[in-house]
């Protein structure tokens, strides 16, 4: 496994190129490394399932973490819970942000950008409107959801304990991990990693991969990366690439990121079961022009 120092902006700028999956799949490819996941893989993936045990990975949300949600990236939006009650029943309108800290979501490739012009694999950002996302929106991924072998590599178990958020790890504690839970990561896999800092995962501080992980993330070709935070650690020691996990896995790699899964269960579940791999099925709802998508990932034993 090839290691490289990244640990300032200019690291980043040197080797931001080589962790690029741009025209590998052609130059119309939208999927990124989705594309990974082959109909072999999602074959060998259902004879994981033994038990039938079925958990969820989504965070449970309630009205007053959907307004919070919302809050932080549009203060003026109040409105966003009508209860509409009638004679025979009733029903509801809710808004909010998908991103940020609290509901469980998937990213779409177009989410971040390379520069002000050109996002994963060269499509420009002028796809972008108001009305949505002309290219590597969420439409790409739910038109067929993703189904594989989902992995889980808990860093409490190689640590010790808890990551408190602010904390981060490295290429070597994601092999220790492999080891100590007694799985590879393989190519189109689909990768959770627990800091086990969950909910305490924040926009201001969180637990998460250091940069120099990101060859490691290349070179395993994931197809998905889940995490219990962002999988950014904040405060970060970059400026320009303050976001270094987003900045390049999305536009460069390709790769689709899953925020805020509940980990914990699973955690204990792959204890229980004594094996830390398992068939995932991840289901965006079938949004068109979206930069992402609340999902609710269910993992079969």
């Amino acid at each position: 496994m090839r290691n490289i120092d990244l640990e300032t902006d200019e690291d980043l700028d040197n080797h931001a190129e080589s962790l690029s999956n741009w025209g590998r799949w052609g130059v119309d490819d939208q999927l990124g490394t989705l594309n990974y996941i082959t109909n072999e893989i999602k074959l060998n993936a259902s004879k994981l399932i033994q038990t039938g045990k079925t958990i969820s990975l989504a965070r449970e949300t309630d009205i007053q973490t959907l307004r919070d949600n919302t809050s932080l990236l549009f203060p003026n939006k109040d409105e966003i819970f009508d209860l509409l009650v009638g004679d025979q029943g009733c029903a509801e309108f809710i808004g909010s942000s998908i991103h940020g800290f609290n509901i469980t979501h998937l990213d779409s490739l177009c989410h971040f950008f390379k520069n002000k012009d050109e996002m994963y694999n060269g499509f420009s950002t002028k796809e972008l409107i108001k009305d949505g996302a002309g290219k590597l929106a969420m439409e790409n991924v739910a038109n067929e959801g993703i189904v594989g072998r989902g992995v889980l590599l808990d860093m409490p178990l190689v640590k010790g304990k808890s990551l408190a958020p602010g904390m981060n790890f490295f290429p070597e504690d994601l092999s220790k991990a492999e080891e100590t839970c007694k799985v590879e990561v393989k190519s189109g896999d689909i990768l959770f990693i627990r800091t086990g800092a969950g909910r305490k995962n924040t926009r201001e501080i969180r637990s998460g991969l250091h940069p120099n992980c990101l060859p490691w993330l290349h070179q395993k070709e994931i197809a998905v990366l889940g995490s219990d935070g962002a999988s950014d650690t904040n405060p970060s020691s970059f400026e320009r690439w303050n976001l270094p996990i987003y900045m390049i896995a999305i536009p460069y790699m390709g790769l689709h990121l899953l925020d805020n899964a509940e980990l914990d269960l699973l955690s204990r579940t792959c204890q229980e079961e004594n094996r830390w791999e398992f068939m995932v099925i991840i289901a965006p709802w079938r949004y068109k022009g979206t930069t992402s998508s609340p999902v609710n990932p269910l993992v079969i034993f």
